[in-house]
C-alpha cells in the first residue's frame, strides 16, 4: 500500500473502469470494477516506484489532502460589482451574502438559514432574467 492517490472513473469507450494515480501522469489500469482498476493500478503503482528507484529517479510526492481557507479574491467588472452591491442593499444584506447564495444556488447546494431568502427572491425584485432550473 502506497500513500498515492488514486481516481476511479467509467469509461464508455473501454467499457471498463480505469483507476489513475495523478501523482505518476500517464499511469493508468483497467478493471471490470472498480476495486479490479485499483488492485491492477496498485501493481502498476509498485512497478513505477520500483523503476524509479532502480533508474536513480526521485518519486513523486504524494499528493496532500487540502484544506480550504473559505476565502478566494473573485474580480469581477466594475458594473456588475455596482449591480450585486445595489442587490445587496435592497436585500439588507452584505454584498458577501448575496454572492455567497448566488455561488451556492448555482452549484445547487442551498440550505437557507431561518429567515434567509434565496437568490432568486433577490432577483425578483429587479431586472434580472428569469433563472432556469434543471430538469431532475
Amino acid at each position: 500500500m502506497t500513500k498515492y492517490s488514486y481516481a476511479v472513473r467509467w469509461s464508455d469507450e473501454d467499457e471498463a473502469y480505469i483507476a489513475v494515480c495523478p501523482d505518476f501522469p500517464g499511469l493508468s489500469a483497467f478493471g471490470d470494477t472498480p476495486a479490479d482498476a485499483v488492485a491492477e493500478l496498485d501493481v502498476a503503482v509498485e512497478l513505477a516506484i520500483e523503476t524509479h528507484e532502480a533508474e536513480g529517479w526521485p518519486l513523486p510526492m504524494p499528493s496532500m489532502a487540502q484544506e480550504y481557507s473559505g476565502q478566494f479574491r473573485l474580480r469581477l467588472p466594475r458594473s456588475l460589482h455596482a449591480e450585486l452591491a445595489q442587490r445587496a442593499e435592497i436585500e439588507g444584506t452584505s454584498l458577501n451574502a448575496l454572492a455567497l447564495s448566488y455561488v451556492a444556488a448555482g452549484l445547487g447546494r442551498v440550505q437557507g438559514e431561518a429567515g434567509a431568502r434565496s437568490p432568486d427572491s433577490a432577483a425578483r425584485g429587479s431586472n434580472a432574467p428569469a433563472r432556469r432550473r434543471r430538469a431532475g
